[in-house]
């Protein structure tokens, strides 16, 4: 009788495992198709990059509008990769992005603020940093910053009306 209800017990347990593979398995893929990041680097007292680079998964782009103390002035935009769309999400995962605290401010004032709005499946979060943050933060900003300081950049000829 123990052997019969052991029996029962797996042939409903195995297909609940299997299920439960089946979904952890997906979640290692990160989606890219709706993923936006907004990336933006504020003045300093000093020469401090001042720029928001905007990077879109659906149509695979990224739009990078240099104000000041970087090489790019104006609106250029280039093509991404999936793996490079794939790197960023995954990077995105990495740091819990969704669990951070909203700001890291710190009490060093001259110091730029990069500020985060990522946007994946319909889902938003926003983290402001200055200093002081989690080493998972100043690692995604640099993945990003590597984004941001690629080359393949095309200078657009739309005028900043910003």
């Amino acid at each position: 009788m123990k052997l019969i209800m052991y029996a029962a017990f797996l042939l409903f347990v195995a297909p609940c495992n299997s299920a439960k593979k089946t979904t952890s398995s997906e979640q290692t893929s990160p989606s890219t198709d709706k993923m936006e990041i907004i990336y933006q680097r504020t003045p300093c007292f000093g020469k401090c990059p001042v720029y928001v680079l905007t990077i879109n998964g659906a149509t695979k782009t990224a739009t990078f509008k240099g104000q000041s103390d970087t090489e790019k002035i104006g609106t250029y935009t280039k093509t991404l990769s999936v793996e490079e769309l794939k790197k960023l999400a995954t990077a995105f995962d990495k740091a819990n992005f969704f669990a951070l605290e909203d700001a890291y401010m710190g009490m060093i004032t001259d110091f730029p603020v990069k500020t985060i709005t990522y946007t994946n499946n319909g889902k938003t979060k926003k983290v402001k940093e200055r200093h002081q943050a989690p080493k998972e933060l100043t690692d995604l900003e640099a993945i990003i910053e590597e984004v941001a300081n690629s080359s393949g950049w095309t200078k657009s000829n739309q005028e900043d009306t910003n």
